[in-house]
């Protein structure tokens, strides 16, 4: 029984981390989740622009 319990409080700490990390992913006005985004953005802007050139 003791394992069964452990095993759920580590699911739930897991959890606790995921989540931290998610929200600092994503806080603030110039997150690191948009700025990847943008340098996506950026980088596929330039490819399609280069494979348009003749």
């Amino acid at each position: 029984m003791k394992s069964s319990v452990q095993r759920g409080q580590s699911m739930v700490e897991y959890l606790i981390v995921l989540m931290l990390f998610v929200l600092a992913l994503t806080a603030g006005p110039r997150s690191p989740l948009e700025r990847l985004f943008e340098a996506f953005g950026d980088r596929y802007e330039r490819f399609t622009h280069a494979m348009s050139m003749p």
